[in-house]
C-alpha cells in the first residue's frame, strides 16, 4: 500500500495512503485539529466556525466571539452531500474543527487564537487548506468559487450574502457602487471584470445569487427586494478578504445562514442544501459559463416562479 505525501501551499506537508487522496478523502492536519476534502469541482466550502474540539492543552481564548455557529459544520457537510448527490462529483471542503473558544479561523493574527502555538499551526493549515483548494480548482476550471459559510442569530431570519461591503456601502447610489473603487474591494471583482453584467447587478439583481434564493423561499439580502440589508448585518470577514483575490482567479463571498428553519434541524439543512446547489447551479450557468457540475453548458438558467418565504413564528438570538 503505497504512501503519498502531498506538498501544501505554505510548507505544509501531509501524508496519507495514495488511494486515500482522492477526490471525496479528506486529509488532516495535526492533531484532526482541521479538515480538507478534496474536490473536483470548481466550489469550495469553509466552515471555521463550527468546530466542537475543545482539547485542554489549548487554552481558551480571552476576548472576541468565542461561541460556536451552531451546526454550520454539519450544514457544509450536507452541502457537500447534496453537491455530489447532484453531480455525481465532489465539492472542495475545508473543516476548522476546533471550538471557536480556542480559535477563530475568520480573524487575523493575534485575535484568532491570542498566542498559543497549537493553534496558530490549525490557523495556517486551515488558509492552507483553502488556498490548495482554490489553487487547485483554479488549475482545473480557471476560476474558484469559495463560500465561508456561517451562521448569523439576528432577528431577521433571513440569508445573509456578504461581499465585503456593509451595509452603507450598499446604500450608495449604483453609479458609485459600479466605480472602480467599490469593484476593487468587491469579493466578486473577478466575475465583474470578466463578465457583462454590472457589480450592482451581480450584488441584488435579478440574477444574483440573493435573487435566486428568494425565488426558492429563503429570505436574503442583498437581493431585489431587500438591496440595502437593514442592521446587522455580516459583510464578509477574514477569510473572504484573505481568499477571493481576482489576480488569482478566486471569487465568492460569506454566507450568513440564520438558525430557524434553516440549520436547526437535520431536516431543514437538507432542504436549504438543497436549495441552494440549485441557486448555484443557476448563478454558475449564467455568470461562469459552466454548471455546478463543472461542465460548460450553453444554456441560460431558467427562471424559478418566486415562492412564499417560510412562515416566520418567532425570532432567534442563537447563533
Amino acid at each position: 500500500m503505497r504512501l503519498m505525501c502531498v506538498m501544501m501551499i505554505g510548507g505544509m506537508v501531509l501524508c496519507g495512503h495514495a488511494e486515500d487522496l482522492g477526490p471525496g478523502k479528506s486529509v488532516f492536519g495535526q492533531h484532526n485539529f482541521t479538515e480538507y476534502s478534496l474536490g473536483e469541482l470548481p466550489l469550495i466550502i469553509a466552515a471555521p466556525h463550527g468546530g466542537r474540539l475543545t482539547p485542554g492543552e489549548i487554552p481558551d481564548r480571552t476576548s472576541g466571539v468565542r461561541d460556536i455557529d451552531a451546526n454550520t459544520q454539519e450544514l457544509a457537510r450536507t452541502i457537500a452531500a447534496v453537491v455530489h448527490e447532484r453531480t455525481g462529483k465532489h465539492i472542495h471542503l475545508v473543516i476548522c474543527r476546533l471550538h471557536r473558544s480556542k480559535l477563530d479561523a475568520n480573524r487575523d493574527l493575534p485575535e484568532a487564537l491570542q498566542g498559543n502555538a497549537q493553534a496558530e499551526k490549525a490557523w495556517r493549515e486551515h488558509h492552507d487548506f483553502i488556498g490548495q483548494a482554490c489553487a487547485a480548482a483554479v488549475k482545473q476550471f480557471g476560476v474558484a468559487f469559495l463560500i465561508d459559510l456561517h451562521g448569523h442569530g439576528h432577528a431577521d431570519p433571513r440569508v445573509e450574502l456578504g461581499y465585503l461591503h456593509d451595509a452603507d456601502a450598499l446604500a450608495d447610489s449604483d453609479e458609485a457602487l459600479n466605480g472602480p473603487a467599490y469593484v476593487k474591494a468587491s469579493s466578486l471583482r473577478w466575475m465583474v471584470e470578466r463578465g457583462e453584467l454590472s457589480h450592482t447587478e451581480l450584488l441584488r439583481g435579478g440574477q444574483s445569487l440573493g435573487s435566486l434564493l428568494e425565488a426558492r423561499g429563503y429570505p436574503a439580502t442583498p437581493s431585489p427586494r431587500m438591496p440595502v440589508p437593514t442592521e446587522p448585518y455580516f459583510r464578509g470577514g477574514y477569510t473572504v478578504s484573505r481568499h477571493c483575490d481576482a489576480a488569482n482567479h478566486v471569487t465568492g463571498l460569506q454566507i450568513e445562514a440564520n438558525r430557524p428553519r434553516l440549520r436547526d434541524t437535520a431536516e431543514n439543512r437538507l432542504r436549504f442544501a438543497h436549495v441552494l446547489a440549485a441557486a448555484l447551479d443557476d448563478f454558475f450557468t449564467m455568470h461562469l459559463g459552466f454548471g455546478l457540475d463543472g461542465q460548460k453548458s450553453m444554456r441560460t438558467a431558467i427562471p424559478v416562479t418566486r415562492q412564499s418565504p417560510w412562515p416566520v413564528s418567532q425570532s432567534s438570538t442563537k447563533r
